[in-house]
């Protein structure tokens, strides 16, 4: 658990604990209760470093996929650049007419490949070249369903709960 995480439960738990030696006098009032914590516990604050912390690995998140969008352009360039040089060569031992060769770094050799299947039009295909896909559920329509009332054997809606809302603005 990491320090910010356990800091969290720590002010927490003692805001629980100061708030239920306190419920009597301040009862519902959240502006009395927001004011207890503030002022007993370092809560408040440590909310607000764990929300810093948020948008510094949002941050994070969002550089690193930056960078991995430019790394796999600059795959795909190499991948790229790659065939044209290969696509070179095959061509200039052909023109050559050479089978094989030997050079220190590696040894190159003209080989004949199979033919593969072009595709030109999916939807003309026959039936019976297509695999069928295996069955996959559709949860927003069980969601639906249940929403609306309707028994749907082997689900059920949870309860809910709760998340926490973070706007920066």
């Amino acid at each position: 658990m990491s320090s910010l995480t356990r800091a969290l439960k720590d002010e927490a738990e003692a805001a629980r604990a100061l708030l239920a030696n306190l419920r009597d006098v301040i009862g519902d009032d959240d502006d009395a209760t927001h004011d207890a914590i503030e002022g007993e516990t370092s809560l408040i604050e440590v909310i607000t470093s764990a929300v810093d912390r948020l948008a510094e690995l949002e941050a994070h998140e969002e550089a690193l996929a930056n960078q991995i969008k430019a790394l796999n352009t600059r795959k795909d360039r190499f991948s790229h650049q790659g065939e044209l040089i290969r696509a070179a060569i095959l061509s200039a031992m052909g023109m050559a007419d050479l089978k094989k060769l030997e050079l220190p770094q590696a040894t190159l050799s003209r080989k004949p490949t199979p033919p593969k299947a072009i595709i030109l039009d999916e939807a003309a295909i026959p039936a019976r070249f297509w695999k069928p896909s295996d069955p996959k559920l559709d949860k927003k329509s069980v969601l639906d369903a249940l929403k609306g009332s309707e028994a749907v054997p082997g689900a059920e809606l949870s309860n809910g709960g709760e998340t926490v809302a973070i706007k920066r603005s």
